[in-house]
């Protein structure tokens, strides 16, 4: 019997989601952990939902002046996110109140 190559976990993993018809909720969900892992405690406190659809993040924010504030940064958190999902092309950030 021919014994193919050891394929590793993580990129069996990656095969599975590339071929799940749940990619794109799986796809989310890394989107709203960055998100998480990249604004500080203030801007997470008062984000109060992240949701994705046709490669635009629509980022739901409590505090006016704060959505103003992260309007004006929006290329740099687009940059960061982008680099924190690869395998996600995002296009634009839309934060709505």
């Amino acid at each position: 019997m021919n014994n193919p190559e050891p394929i590793l976990i993580h990129q069996l993993i990656q095969k599975l989601i590339a071929q799940s018809p749940h990619q794109h909720k799986m796809m989310e969900a890394s989107i709203v952990n960055a998100w998480h892992q990249l604004m500080p405690a203030p801007v997470n406190k008062r984000t109060k939902r992240i949701y994705a659809k046709q490669h635009k993040i629509f980022v739901e924010i409590t505090s006016s002046p704060l959505r103003h504030e992260l309007q004006n940064a929006k290329q740099s958190i687009l940059e960061r996110l982008q680099a924190r999902v690869p395998g996600y092309t995002i296009d634009d950030i839309v934060f709505i109140a």
